[in-house]
């Protein structure tokens, strides 16, 4: 194929840390076998370890490949993403996180035919897997959406489920609908369920039941941190994002006690990873409810067995 007339397909990697597994991710999608062009735009986003020196490795390493952009100051997840969606010059865009990885040399393929032999699909995406870094465990997931209400209110309701690293957009129509200047402005804590749900409101979201990405679940990072004040941090953001979505589509429940159980819970479960049996308690009596989860957490020694039985789970 004449080259000016090549699809390109543009992926993202929103970077901010992680020097020890973003190579993987950027081999991976080198890697990939796929009768059309490829640009990685990955956005640093001033990381604080060595990061932007392996980046620039890369850079040489992969001069036609990769356009590195170093942000001069922290824009926050979401802003830095939108800022790459921005810069994308394919007809495709995909995402892939810095420690995440696709380990299916065909991903690109598999979606380019798709999308290219429906020109009604606007988001395509696939199963995955999970890897746990601590244990080693490797999972494979299908991706799911409940049919049974709109696509908005599945994601709003939290009945999806499929992994950001496995999503081809067209880059068109995600640019027309998603408004990237208010990610930017307002520093949008998240952006993948941000995007969705906007994206939800003009188009469905089709699936092909291949497995294409890895999606490594770490002990640490900045969706599941481990100190109480930088979750209760991450979750000010989120409401931000919420309410802006709701702002916009008015059709969507607004469930402002429904956030703050949200929240409740989520502070809840930080204290059963860290052991911390007043904390735990203390949210769940907020919580309240007879969930086996909440009821745990009012005895110490229901505590301790739950967390010992979630250990046991999770290493078999």
């Amino acid at each position: 194929m004449d080259k000016k007339n090549r699809t390109l397909i543009s992926v993202i990697i929103p970077s901010y840390n992680r020097a020890n597994t973003v190579g993987e991710t950027i081999e991976s999608i080198v890697a990939q076998k796929v009768d059309a062009d490829v640009e990685i735009v990955i956005g640093d986003d001033c990381s604080t370890d060595n990061a932007r020196e392996v980046l620039e490795q890369y850079r040489q390493k992969y001069p036609d490949i990769i356009r590195l952009f170093l942000r001069e100051q922290n824009m926050g997840l979401g802003a830095n993403w939108a800022q790459c969606v921005k810069d994308c010059r394919g007809k495709y865009i995909c995402n892939c996180d810095n420690d995440d990885y696709w380990h299916n040399e065909h991903k690109l393929q598999i979606q380019l035919d798709y999308m290219e032999s429906h020109p009604e699909s606007n988001v395509l995406l696939t199963n995955h897997r999970t890897l746990n870094r601590t244990t080693g465990e490797i999972k494979e997931h299908k991706a799911y959406i409940d049919r049974t209400m709109s696509l908005q209110e599945a994601i709003d309701s939290g009945q999806t489920y499929y992994c950001n690293a496995t999503i081809m957009y067209r880059a068109d129509f995600m640019k027309k609908y998603l408004p990237l200047d208010d990610f930017i402005k307002y520093h949008f804590y998240l952006q993948d369920w941000t995007a969705w749900i906007i994206l939800a409101g003009y188009t469905d979201f089709d699936i092909i039941e291949e497995s294409t990405a890895t999606w490594c679940m770490e002990t640490v990072s900045i969706t599941r941190p481990m100190e109480y004040e930088k979750l209760q941090e991450r979750l000010e953001k989120e409401f931000f994002g919420y309410k802006y979505v709701h702002d916009m589509f008015p059709n969507l429940r607004w469930d402002e006690p429904g956030w703050y159980k949200y929240v409740d819970s989520m502070m809840m479960n930080l204290a059963y990873k860290r052991g911390d049996y007043q904390m735990a308690k203390q949210y769940a009596k907020k919580l309240g409810g007879n969930s086996i989860k909440v009821l745990c957490a009012q005895n110490r020694v229901l505590f301790e067995i739950y967390r010992f039985l979630k250990k046991v789970r999770s290493k078999r």
